[in-house]
Protein backbone atom coordinates (compact mmCIF):
# COMPACT_ATOMS: atom_id res chain seq x y z
CA UNK A 1 0.00 0.00 0.00
CA UNK A 2 1.73 3.13 -1.12
CA UNK A 3 -0.36 5.64 0.75
CA UNK A 4 -3.59 5.90 2.65
CA UNK A 5 -4.54 9.59 2.64
CA UNK A 6 -4.83 11.89 5.67
CA UNK A 7 -2.91 9.70 8.12
CA UNK A 8 -0.01 8.75 5.85
CA UNK A 9 2.63 11.48 5.86
CA UNK A 10 4.48 12.10 2.58
CA UNK A 11 8.10 11.44 3.51
CA UNK A 12 11.13 12.19 1.36
CA UNK A 13 11.03 8.61 0.06
CA UNK A 14 7.94 6.71 -1.00
CA UNK A 15 9.69 3.45 -0.18
CA UNK A 16 9.60 4.19 3.55
CA UNK A 17 5.82 4.45 3.34
CA UNK A 18 5.70 1.25 1.33
CA UNK A 19 7.77 -0.52 3.95
CA UNK A 20 5.89 0.83 6.95
CA UNK A 21 2.36 0.47 5.69
CA UNK A 22 2.91 -2.87 4.06
CA UNK A 23 4.32 -4.25 7.31
CA UNK A 24 1.37 -3.15 9.43
CA UNK A 25 -1.28 -5.78 10.11
CA UNK A 26 -3.79 -6.11 12.94
CA UNK A 27 -5.21 -8.09 15.83
CA UNK A 28 -6.61 -11.54 15.19
CA UNK A 29 -10.27 -11.73 14.21
CA UNK A 30 -12.61 -14.63 13.66
CA UNK A 31 -14.13 -15.27 10.25
CA UNK A 32 -17.48 -14.02 11.51
CA UNK A 33 -16.06 -10.67 12.57
CA UNK A 34 -15.84 -7.61 10.36
CA UNK A 35 -12.32 -6.88 9.20
CA UNK A 36 -12.88 -3.20 9.83
CA UNK A 37 -13.13 -1.98 13.41
CA UNK A 38 -12.28 0.95 15.63
CA UNK A 39 -10.28 -1.05 18.14
CA UNK A 40 -6.69 -2.22 18.05
CA UNK A 41 -7.51 -5.61 19.52
CA UNK A 42 -9.64 -8.57 18.55
CA UNK A 43 -9.48 -12.21 19.64
CA UNK A 44 -6.51 -13.44 21.68
CA UNK A 45 -3.82 -11.02 20.54
CA UNK A 46 -2.21 -8.63 23.02
CA UNK A 47 -2.38 -4.91 22.37
CA UNK A 48 0.67 -3.38 20.73
CA UNK A 49 2.25 -0.54 22.70
CA UNK A 50 5.35 0.21 20.61
CA UNK A 51 6.53 -0.41 17.06
CA UNK A 52 10.06 0.41 15.88
CA UNK A 53 11.38 0.25 12.32
CA UNK A 54 15.03 0.82 11.38
CA UNK A 55 15.75 0.71 7.64
CA UNK A 56 19.01 0.59 5.71
CA UNK A 57 20.15 0.96 2.10
CA UNK A 58 22.07 -1.69 0.14
CA UNK A 59 25.32 -0.57 1.79
CA UNK A 60 23.87 -1.27 5.22
CA UNK A 61 23.73 2.41 6.17
CA UNK A 62 20.71 3.38 8.27
CA UNK A 63 18.61 5.83 6.28
CA UNK A 64 15.26 5.73 8.07
CA UNK A 65 13.90 5.11 11.54
CA UNK A 66 10.32 5.25 12.74
CA UNK A 67 8.86 4.78 16.22
CA UNK A 68 5.13 4.43 16.97
CA UNK A 69 3.68 4.48 20.50
CA UNK A 70 0.05 3.44 21.10
CA UNK A 71 -2.39 4.07 23.98
CA UNK A 72 -5.86 2.55 24.44
CA UNK A 73 -8.97 2.94 26.56
CA UNK A 74 -10.77 0.20 28.51
CA UNK A 75 -12.55 -0.95 25.33
CA UNK A 76 -9.23 -1.34 23.47
CA UNK A 77 -9.97 1.71 21.32
CA UNK A 78 -6.86 3.57 20.20
CA UNK A 79 -6.93 6.89 22.07
CA UNK A 80 -3.37 8.10 21.59
CA UNK A 81 -0.74 7.67 18.91
CA UNK A 82 2.70 9.22 18.65
CA UNK A 83 5.02 8.85 15.67
CA UNK A 84 8.61 10.06 15.36
CA UNK A 85 10.54 9.69 12.11
CA UNK A 86 14.09 10.43 10.98
CA UNK A 87 14.97 10.06 7.29
CA UNK A 88 18.31 10.57 5.59
CA UNK A 89 18.37 10.53 1.79
CA UNK A 90 21.30 11.78 -0.32
CA UNK A 91 22.40 14.19 2.38
CA UNK A 92 18.90 15.47 3.10
CA UNK A 93 17.69 14.95 6.67
CA UNK A 94 14.02 14.98 7.63
CA UNK A 95 12.64 14.74 11.13
CA UNK A 96 8.93 14.59 11.93
CA UNK A 97 6.99 14.10 15.15
CA UNK A 98 3.25 13.52 15.12
CA UNK A 99 0.84 13.14 18.03
CA UNK A 100 -2.87 12.23 17.78
CA UNK A 101 -5.65 12.06 20.35
CA UNK A 102 -8.90 10.27 19.50
CA UNK A 103 -12.38 10.36 21.07
CA UNK A 104 -15.17 7.78 20.72
CA UNK A 105 -18.85 7.11 21.12
CA UNK A 106 -18.83 3.51 22.28
CA UNK A 107 -16.34 1.85 19.93
CA UNK A 108 -16.85 4.26 17.02
CA UNK A 109 -14.43 7.15 16.60
CA UNK A 110 -16.01 10.62 16.58
CA UNK A 111 -13.06 13.01 16.67
CA UNK A 112 -9.31 13.34 16.22
CA UNK A 113 -6.98 16.19 17.08
CA UNK A 114 -3.27 16.24 16.46
CA UNK A 115 -0.05 18.13 15.99
CA UNK A 116 2.68 17.45 13.44
CA UNK A 117 6.13 19.02 13.59
CA UNK A 118 8.41 18.84 10.55
CA UNK A 119 12.08 19.79 10.25
CA UNK A 120 13.96 19.19 7.00
CA UNK A 121 17.47 20.15 5.91
CA UNK A 122 18.51 19.85 2.25
CA UNK A 123 22.00 21.20 1.54
CA UNK A 124 21.87 24.74 2.89
CA UNK A 125 18.08 24.98 2.85
CA UNK A 126 16.00 24.36 5.96
CA UNK A 127 12.26 23.82 6.29
CA UNK A 128 10.33 23.89 9.55
CA UNK A 129 6.59 23.78 10.11
CA UNK A 130 3.91 22.87 12.64
CA UNK A 131 0.48 21.64 11.61
CA UNK A 132 -2.63 21.40 13.79
CA UNK A 133 -5.14 18.79 12.58
CA UNK A 134 -8.81 18.46 13.58
CA UNK A 135 -10.92 15.66 12.12
CA UNK A 136 -14.60 14.86 12.70
CA UNK A 137 -16.13 11.51 11.78
CA UNK A 138 -19.66 10.58 10.74
CA UNK A 139 -20.94 7.03 11.21
CA UNK A 140 -23.87 4.75 10.44
CA UNK A 141 -24.56 1.21 11.58
CA UNK A 142 -21.42 1.10 13.68
CA UNK A 143 -19.12 2.07 10.81
CA UNK A 144 -17.45 5.36 9.96
CA UNK A 145 -18.93 6.48 6.64
CA UNK A 146 -17.18 9.82 6.20
CA UNK A 147 -14.84 12.29 7.80
CA UNK A 148 -13.80 15.91 7.35
CA UNK A 149 -10.31 17.11 8.19
CA UNK A 150 -9.22 20.69 8.82
CA UNK A 151 -5.52 21.51 9.04
CA UNK A 152 -3.68 24.72 9.83
CA UNK A 153 0.04 25.03 9.14
CA UNK A 154 2.51 27.62 10.34
CA UNK A 155 6.09 27.85 9.12
CA UNK A 156 7.54 26.53 5.87
CA UNK A 157 6.67 22.87 5.14
CA UNK A 158 8.70 20.92 2.61
CA UNK A 159 5.59 19.50 0.92
CA UNK A 160 2.75 22.06 1.25
CA UNK A 161 0.23 19.81 -0.56
CA UNK A 162 0.74 16.61 1.45
CA UNK A 163 -2.44 15.02 2.88
CA UNK A 164 -1.41 15.87 6.43
CA UNK A 165 -1.19 19.57 5.62
CA UNK A 166 -4.47 20.21 3.79
CA UNK A 167 -8.21 20.28 4.36
CA UNK A 168 -9.89 17.17 3.02
CA UNK A 169 -12.92 14.94 3.31
CA UNK A 170 -13.46 11.23 2.73
CA UNK A 171 -16.26 8.77 2.01
CA UNK A 172 -16.06 5.10 3.05
CA UNK A 173 -18.18 2.15 1.91
CA UNK A 174 -18.32 -1.45 3.18
CA UNK A 175 -19.06 -4.88 1.74
CA UNK A 176 -21.74 -7.31 2.92
CA UNK A 177 -19.36 -8.72 5.57
CA UNK A 178 -18.67 -5.30 7.07
CA UNK A 179 -15.19 -5.03 5.57
CA UNK A 180 -14.18 -1.70 4.13
CA UNK A 181 -14.70 -1.74 0.36
CA UNK A 182 -13.74 1.74 -0.83
CA UNK A 183 -12.19 4.97 0.43
CA UNK A 184 -12.63 8.12 -1.64
CA UNK A 185 -10.69 11.23 -0.70
CA UNK A 186 -11.41 14.82 -1.71
CA UNK A 187 -9.14 17.80 -1.07
CA UNK A 188 -9.93 21.50 -1.13
CA UNK A 189 -8.36 23.44 -3.97
CA UNK A 190 -6.68 26.43 -2.27
CA UNK A 191 -7.31 28.53 -5.37
CA UNK A 192 -11.10 28.32 -5.42
CA UNK A 193 -12.10 26.55 -2.19
CA UNK A 194 -13.78 23.70 -4.09
CA UNK A 195 -13.40 20.03 -3.21
CA UNK A 196 -11.54 18.06 -5.89
CA UNK A 197 -11.22 14.29 -6.21
CA UNK A 198 -7.81 13.35 -4.82
CA UNK A 199 -7.82 9.54 -4.72
CA UNK A 200 -9.95 6.41 -4.74
CA UNK A 201 -8.93 3.16 -3.09
CA UNK A 202 -10.56 -0.27 -3.20
CA UNK A 203 -9.96 -3.11 -0.72
CA UNK A 204 -10.24 -6.87 -1.22
CA UNK A 205 -10.26 -9.42 1.63
CA UNK A 206 -9.59 -13.14 1.64
CA UNK A 207 -9.33 -15.60 4.52
CA UNK A 208 -9.68 -12.89 7.15
CA UNK A 209 -6.89 -10.75 5.70
CA UNK A 210 -6.59 -7.77 3.41
CA UNK A 211 -5.36 -9.36 0.17
CA UNK A 212 -5.28 -6.45 -2.28
CA UNK A 213 -5.66 -2.69 -2.50
CA UNK A 214 -5.86 -0.55 -5.62
CA UNK A 215 -5.21 3.16 -5.16
CA UNK A 216 -5.79 5.67 -7.96
CA UNK A 217 -4.56 9.23 -7.46
CA UNK A 218 -5.87 12.22 -9.39
CA UNK A 219 -4.46 15.56 -10.53
CA UNK A 220 -6.98 18.16 -11.64
CA UNK A 221 -9.68 15.50 -11.67
CA UNK A 222 -7.69 13.27 -14.04
CA UNK A 223 -6.30 9.88 -13.00
CA UNK A 224 -2.52 10.22 -12.76
CA UNK A 225 -1.16 7.17 -10.91
CA UNK A 226 -2.35 3.69 -9.97
CA UNK A 227 -0.82 1.75 -7.08
CA UNK A 228 -1.76 -1.93 -6.79
CA UNK A 229 -0.67 -3.88 -3.71
CA UNK A 230 -0.99 -7.63 -3.13
CA UNK A 231 -0.36 -9.24 0.25
CA UNK A 232 0.50 -12.73 1.57
CA UNK A 233 0.35 -13.82 5.22
CA UNK A 234 1.51 -16.41 7.74
CA UNK A 235 -0.79 -18.38 10.06
CA UNK A 236 0.21 -16.64 13.33
CA UNK A 237 -1.63 -14.03 15.42
CA UNK A 238 -1.19 -10.62 13.85
CA UNK A 239 0.79 -7.89 15.53
CA UNK A 240 0.21 -4.31 14.47
CA UNK A 241 -2.91 -2.19 13.78
CA UNK A 242 -3.37 -0.93 10.21
CA UNK A 243 -5.18 2.40 10.49
CA UNK A 244 -6.70 4.18 7.51
CA UNK A 245 -6.65 7.08 9.93
CA UNK A 246 -6.10 6.60 13.67
CA UNK A 247 -9.32 5.05 14.99
CA UNK A 248 -10.40 3.37 11.74
CA UNK A 249 -8.56 0.06 11.75
CA UNK A 250 -8.50 -2.91 9.39
CA UNK A 251 -8.51 -6.21 11.27
CA UNK A 252 -6.18 -8.80 9.71
CA UNK A 253 -6.00 -12.29 11.17
CA UNK A 254 -2.34 -12.87 10.41
CA UNK A 255 1.02 -11.25 9.70
CA UNK A 256 2.48 -10.26 6.36
CA UNK A 257 5.08 -12.47 4.74
CA UNK A 258 5.16 -10.60 1.44
CA UNK A 259 3.82 -7.47 -0.19
CA UNK A 260 4.12 -6.55 -3.86
CA UNK A 261 3.45 -2.90 -4.67
CA UNK A 262 3.19 -1.90 -8.33
CA UNK A 263 2.90 1.63 -9.69
CA UNK A 264 1.70 2.48 -13.17
CA UNK A 265 1.59 6.07 -14.33
CA UNK A 266 4.07 8.79 -13.42
CA UNK A 267 6.84 6.53 -12.04
CA UNK A 268 6.15 2.97 -13.19
CA UNK A 269 7.86 0.26 -11.18
CA UNK A 270 7.40 -2.19 -8.35
CA UNK A 271 8.54 -2.89 -4.82
CA UNK A 272 8.54 -6.42 -3.39
CA UNK A 273 8.98 -6.74 0.37
CA UNK A 274 9.53 -10.14 2.01
CA UNK A 275 9.16 -10.51 5.78
CA UNK A 276 10.79 -13.03 8.10
CA UNK A 277 9.02 -12.99 11.47
CA UNK A 278 10.14 -14.17 14.89
CA UNK A 279 7.33 -15.02 17.32
CA UNK A 280 6.81 -14.85 21.09
CA UNK A 281 5.09 -17.44 23.26
CA UNK A 282 1.68 -16.00 22.32
CA UNK A 283 2.41 -16.57 18.60
CA UNK A 284 2.61 -12.84 17.93
CA UNK A 285 5.70 -11.36 16.24
CA UNK A 286 8.43 -10.09 18.53
CA UNK A 287 10.54 -8.94 15.58
CA UNK A 288 10.58 -8.95 11.79
CA UNK A 289 13.18 -8.55 9.10
CA UNK A 290 12.10 -7.03 5.80
CA UNK A 291 14.00 -7.41 2.52
CA UNK A 292 13.05 -4.90 -0.18
CA UNK A 293 13.57 -5.36 -3.93
CA UNK A 294 12.83 -2.43 -6.24
CA UNK A 295 12.27 -2.48 -9.99
CA UNK A 296 13.93 -0.61 -11.58
CA UNK A 297 16.82 -1.06 -9.17
CA UNK A 298 17.89 1.93 -7.07
CA UNK A 299 20.84 1.56 -4.70
CA UNK A 300 19.93 4.68 -2.75
CA UNK A 301 16.62 3.49 -1.37
CA UNK A 302 15.63 1.12 1.43
CA UNK A 303 16.92 -2.44 1.01
CA UNK A 304 16.33 -3.93 4.47
CA UNK A 305 14.29 -3.14 7.54
CA UNK A 306 14.34 -4.42 11.11
CA UNK A 307 11.10 -4.19 13.09
CA UNK A 308 10.54 -4.79 16.81
CA UNK A 309 7.19 -5.07 18.60
CA UNK A 310 6.36 -4.36 22.24
CA UNK A 311 2.99 -5.39 23.74
CA UNK A 312 1.01 -4.33 26.79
Amino acid sequence: MNQLPAFRFYHLTVLLILLITASISCKKSSSSTSSTDSTGKSGSGALLSKYVLVAANVSGTTVDSVVYNYQYDGNSNLTGLQQSTTITVSGAVSGTSISYTMTYSGNVITGLTGTANENVTISSNSYSATTQVNTTFQSSGGHVTSYVQHATTTGSPLVPASPLLVNDSALLTYDANGNIATLTLYQIDPQNGQYLLSSTESFTFSGGNLSQTVLVTYAGGIAADTFTSNYQYDSKVSAVPLYLVPGIVIINANNLTQSVDTETGVNPGSVTTNYTNTYNSANQPSSSTATVTTTPANSGVIATGNITYTYQ
